[in-house]
């Protein structure tokens, strides 16, 4: 393994193990979104979240024993939460994706610093692939968007995740509870759980489409990437469907 990977999200921090080159996307002769399918990385589970019971201590537990597990490799650190840098910061060996990298294309963005580091690793990974314009779609705990132009990151869109809002407005709107997030006809809910699942459902996958639409008006038909651990709900005619984009982003930027 020459890398540990280590996605650290907001619902969950996912590891994975970097091989090398073979890992990372690139351009082919044709096919959806001008991207030929890499070697997989090896799903290497999750780590505790820092959110949940036992708090940082029981991260750090879980890290330490993937570490030897996996004869302390170097780590890759795609982290939008700042706790987990900082108790990784004195870790040896630990590498950090994010805007202060090497960054493998332009940008165009009010302040670089504050996007968050898998949009940039998102963008690295379309960048290096070879794409000069690319719409990245990151369907996870937020939807984010983001748009590449002619090799230059002009900035994109973040919204409530699907799932998220399903979950809030059950937890926050009285009367009702939250209700899990899944394929529904069109066929209205006779009853309000029923009625709360088909919304959540079909709004959240239309709107995140209309989106998508709407910028490809807006910028031109882009070659449209899709990831995130909801992204496999989204069927986009012609879009390239990656689970790992963003872990090969930090990858990218580890190497830097």
């Amino acid at each position: 393994m020459k890398s540990l990977i280590i996605d650290a999200g907001n619902s969950r921090v996912a590891c994975a193990a970097w091989e090398g080159d073979a890992q990372l996307p690139v351009l082919s002769a044709g096919g959806e979104a001008g991207l030929a399918p890499p070697v997989a990385l090896a799903d290497l589970g999750d780590l505790h979240h820092p959110s949940e019971h036992g708090g940082q201590e029981a991260f750090l537990q879980s890290f330490r024993q993937l570490l030897r597990k996996s004869g302390s490799p170097r780590v890759v650190l795609i982290s939008v939460l700042p706790v987990i840098a900082q108790l990784l910061a004195d870790q040896e060996g630990v590498v950090v994706a994010d805007h202060e990298r090497d960054l493998p294309f332009e940008f165009d963005v009010a302040d670089i610093s504050q996007v968050g580091p898998d949009r940039l690793c998102n963008m690295a990974a379309a960048a290096s692939s070879g794409l000069s314009d690319a719409l990245v779609v990151d369907a996870g705990t937020a939807t984010t968007f983001d748009l590449l132009l002619d090799g230059v990151f002009r900035g994109g869109m973040i919204a409530p995740g699907m799932a998220f809002a399903a979950r809030q407005i059950g937890e926050v709107a009285a009367r009702l509870e939250p209700v899990p997030f899944g394929p529904t006809s069109w066929d209205v809910g006779r009853g309000t759980e029923d009625a709360m699942a088909a919304g959540a459902w079909q709004a959240g996958i239309g709107g995140v489409l209309a989106v998508v639409t709407g910028l490809k008006c807006r910028y031109g038909d882009l070659p449209v990437i899709i990831t995130g651990g909801l992204g496999h709900h989204l069927q986009i005619p012609g879009s390239y469907l990656d689970p790992q984009w963003t872990l090969r982003g930090g990858a990218i930027l580890s190497i830097r």
